[in-house]
């Protein structure tokens, strides 16, 4: 009898360990709702000094593209994100559609008021809601993800001339397995990885993409697509993960994922297709953990190191992007009374950014609420400067060291 007694237990105990892992991993990313509250979160800010650049002129801008040579930060703004966000589930139907989203250059070695340039969008007639890019420098060729409002996602792939700052428009690509695009990491001038974050869309199925963000299973993915000479794309699901997020190739063999509803980063090796096949495999490498916040955009510094910008503060993300619909309109601010003037100067958004090495670990580099939902950071250790980028945030934040 006690035999079977601890043979019983054994099993009860193996059966109850994948649970008990689980429930561990949503407790590690629910305890920052109270760690990283307002007055608890660590603060830091280490670099010699920062200012919040260009605040009258862009807001929303959630993804940055450093080119060290030509030193210039490419930035992909979306004022229209405070009323039709597909990653957050935000819509506001029945208003006037915002201004389409911009890309612009950012010449960060120059202190002219014209350092921050618009490109111009040529052959782009539709609307333009984008997330997240990439650019292919020895090509010129930029992707954009592109959420509209009206038949649904795609990436719009254009070529980008950086001597006139102008992008030309070359076609729209689409793909079922294209479903919801986030983040993009270009691997040549016509392959690419793309992170589909969710499932299930909440344009669609509020309830199942609520459960998905915050049961956090793994049914979400990673797909390599090919850009063919004709123009169609033929894409492959290559993993499968929880909230697949941010995406970059730290080197030609090992692709990094932000997987944000987990508070972790994956790290793939990326395998050469096997005979018969037209896209590489990935083969988990490493995860990296005990991140202070939720992931959201990841960049390969110059230097090698991986750039993680996330989310410190759920509830207050949630509260600051909803108000911004009010907040950052100043003809609806004026004619909504003191109480909502009082609650935008009073809603803040967090943010958390930092660096990752296999040597180090991570180390902070900003944390703090003076910048808020800051969701890329970029840096040039050796022009000794970096920017991040708030997702909700009007201008950029822009130190030196």
């Amino acid at each position: 009898m006690a035999g079977f007694n601890i043979k019983s237990s054994l099993i009860l105990a193996l059966l109850l360990a994948p649970l008990v892992a689980y429930l561990a991993g949503r407790l590690r990313v629910l305890s920052l709702s109270y760690y990283n509250a307002r007055g608890r979160m660590p603060l830091h800010a280490n670099f010699s000094s920062y200012e919040i650049k260009f605040q009258d002129r862009i807001r929303n801008c959630e993804d940055v593209v450093l080119l060290r040579d030509r030193r210039i930060a490419l930035l992909a703004c979306d004022p229209g994100r405070d009323n039709w966000n597909t990653v957050m589930g935000d819509f506001v139907h029945g208003v006037e559609p915002d201004a389409n989203a911009q890309v612009y250059a950012y010449k960060y070695d120059s202190e002219d008021p014209d350092a921050l340039v618009r490109i111009e969008i040529v052959g782009l007639n539709d609307e333009l809601r984008t997330i997240g890019f990439d650019f292919h420098e020895p090509s010129a060729m930029l992707l954009l993800t592109n959420h509209l409002r009206q038949g649904g996602p795609r990436i719009e792939q254009l070529r980008l001339d950086l001597d006139t700052f102008t992008a030309t428009h070359l076609r729209s690509l689409s793909h079922p397995l294209i479903s919801i695009p986030n983040a993009i990491a270009v691997q040549s001038d016509s392959q690419f990885f793309v992170t589909n974050q969710h499932r299930f869309v909440a344009a669609r199925g509020r309830l199942l993409w609520f459960l998905e963000s915050y049961l956090a299973p793994p049914l979400a993915n990673v797909v390599h697509a090919r850009i063919l000479a004709s123009g169609e794309v033929d894409a492959h699901v290559v993993a499968r993960q929880a909230y697949p997020n941010g995406i970059t190739l730290l080197n030609s063999t090992t692709l990094a994922v932000a997987a944000t509803s987990q508070r972790l980063v994956h790290l793939y090796t990326v395998d050469k297709a096997k005979p018969g096949l037209s896209y590489p495999t990935l083969r988990p490498e490493r995860t990296i953990r005990g991140l202070p916040f939720l992931p959201d955009n990841l960049v390969t510094a110059p230097d090698g190191a991986l750039l993680i910008a996330g989310h410190p503060h759920l509830p207050s993300l949630t509260a600051f992007s909803h108000s911004r619909r009010i907040c950052h309109r100043p003809e609806i601010l004026a004619g909504a009374g003191t109480d909502a003037a009082r609650k935008c100067e009073n809603t803040r958004g967090a943010s958390w950014v930092g660096e990752w090495t296999p040597q180090v670990g991570f180390r902070d580099i900003y944390s703090g609420w003076d910048y808020p939902t800051s969701a890329t950071v970029v840096r040039n250790r050796e022009h000794g400067m970096g920017i991040v980028a708030g997702l909700y945030a009007k201008g950029i934040l822009v130190w030196r060291d």
